[in-house]
């Protein structure tokens, strides 16, 4: 099956070698249109593009309003022996918290139950607990704490600490424009993505020249070497959860190396852009989210859009469904491990956003381990040599020859394999962790929406760079399929309201929210 799979993907090579960078340049200015029109409209109040991983709006009735108009204005007197932009930001919170609890009144009414709960009993324990909370910021798997001066947005958990909910900033004094202060974060943070997206062609390419269980292990290791320092700040209580993120983190960085053995590094990436749907299937079958159409129509629309770009990618070839191979296989569990690690960590960060590097040391960590103990039983043949996974390497820690040249340190002494040894450090110091900071830095001062938007255009890039550094190109369909999948993950950060509204869909938040 690796056999034909490969022959078909040499087809692939031959194919015509602009089509990628055509694509990429129009998805890219498409995505620089999307930004400017959210930030240009996100003041008027009409924003389309919102937190993705909100699905619901509050709507409070006239009496809701003006209890939370009271509690503001109690809350800001009695608010002012903080810091003025302290107690802005918190009573911004404040607000957010509450409107849940009068909807949860009104629900109580209407099922003549006889306690009536009144927000403004207990107005000094909401200030306690809610004046101190931290706003967030949350794209992809990362919360960080939102920059009140900056962020367009300030978001937190829900009641039920299952699902992020945002409000616009009102102490944001950057405004849209082209403003060094408006610019750089979201420049740094489209060149997170743009160094995300060399991962997969340096991937193959130390594929290439080492067992994929080395190249693995190598990268994964240097960057927790790097991370360390932020693994001994990790809270005691997170660190069980923390590992369980990190296993299914290392189930995402094993599938996607197997896959590279045999598979594009373009089709890998796309095909990991699957998330957009591993993410709201976990939302259901975990929290039991309500995920109807009317519900969160932006994530009916991002799935079908992803799976027909699925759809193009593998069977638009002339082979069809035969061409279809192993490496496709890997390529979606890599999306399910990510895609799982996404959905707990980014949980787990909203309520701790001051531990998100910590966190990140201890998914590289975990990922290093799991790595290293498949490089150990590759190494030394085990099951046959069944877990090479197609590399031509066989129980290589046994012979003398290569052992050193594939492991750490000796892989940096070896001038036959300089380039590779270039392509570990940078995916293991740069890409992997380094870029982990610069997203720290850069996600707490934009919108979730706007971070969305600017990381799905991390396929893009791995396919501009596969074309340049292994000189792999891709075919009509596998460029229009992989376009498909980046338009989905983009649509996942359309607000629904403003989505509801445009497609004429009624839907009644308390009904729904209360069911």
């Amino acid at each position: 099956m690796n056999h034909h799979h490969h022959h078909h993907h040499l087809r692939r090579r031959r194919n015509v070698a602009s089509f990628s960078s055509l694509i990429s340049s129009i998805v890219i200015a498409a995505t620089i249109l999307l930004i400017t029109f959210s930030s240009s409209t996100s003041r008027s109040g009409i924003d389309a593009f919102h937190v993705p991983t909100t699905t619901t709006s509050t709507t409070l009735s006239a009496s809701g309003r003006n209890n939370i108009r009271s509690i503001n204005l109690i809350s800001q007197s009695k608010s002012k022996s903080t810091s003025t932009r302290s107690s802005s930001s918190s009573v911004q919170l404040v607000r957010l918290r509450l409107s849940t609890a009068t909807e949860t009144e009104t629900t109580t009414n209407r099922t003549t139950t006889t306690t009536t709960i009144d927000p403004l009993d207990d107005l000094t324990k909401i200030e306690e607990t809610y004046l101190d909370a931290q706003g967030v910021v949350c794209a992809r798997g990362v919360c960080v704490i939102a920059d009140d001066d900056v962020a367009p947005e300030i978001c937190i958990l829900n009641d039920d600490m299952t699902e992020v909910v945002c409000a616009p900033n009102p102490d944001s004094i950057v405004t849209p424009g082209l403003s060094i202060a408006y610019l750089w974060p979201r420049i740094l943070l489209l060149i997170c993505s743009v160094l995300y997206g060399t991962n997969f062609p340096l991937g193959r390419l130390m594929n290439d020249a080492l067992p994929a269980s080395a190249a693995t292990s190598n990268r994964l290791m240097l960057a927790s070497i790097a991370l360390s320092p932020f693994l001994f700040q990790l809270k005691p209580s997170l660190r069980s959860t923390a590992a369980v993120c990190g296993t299914f983190t290392a189930l995402g960085y094993v599938s996607q190396s197997i896959a590279l053995v045999d598979t594009p590094a373009a089709t890998v990436s796309f095909l990991g852009a699957l998330v957009v749907i591993v993410c709201p299937a976990l939302a259901v079958v975990v929290d039991k989210k309500k995920m109807g159409f009317a519900d969160a129509p932006q994530t009916w629309i991002a799935a079908i859009t992803c799976l027909i770009g699925v759809g193009v990618l593998e069977l638009g070839g002339d082979g069809g469904l035969g061409d279809v191979g192993w490496g496709d296989f890997w390529s979606l569990l890599q999306a399910v491990g990510f895609g799982t690690s996404f959905f707990l960590t980014e949980r787990m960060m909203a309520k701790e956003p001051s531990q998100a590097l910590p966190i990140t040391a201890m998914q590289c960590a975990m990922s290093a381990g799991f790595a290293g103990i498949w490089a150990g039983l590759d190494g030394t043949g085990f099951m046959d040599g069944a877990l090479a996974f197609g590399s031509p390497h066989g129980a290589w820690l046994l012979d003398e020859n290569v052992a050193s040249t594939f492991t750490l340190p000796g892989l940096f002494f070896d001038d036959t394999v300089r380039n590779v040894a270039l392509a570990a450090a940078f995916t293991g110091f740069i890409t992997t962790a380094g870029n982990r900071v610069g997203e720290t830095v850069a996600l707490g001062k934009l919108s979730s929406s706007e971070a969305s938007v600017l990381l799905a255009t991390e396929p893009l890039w791995a396919a501009v760079f596969a074309s340049f550094l292994i000189n792999e190109q891709l075919s009509l369909w596998d460029g229009a399929g992989g376009a498909l999948i980046v338009l989905a993950c983009v649509a996942t950060a359309i607000d629904p309201v403003w989505l509801r509204e445009k497609l004429n869909i009624e839907y009644d938040n308390n009904n729904n929210d209360n069911e």
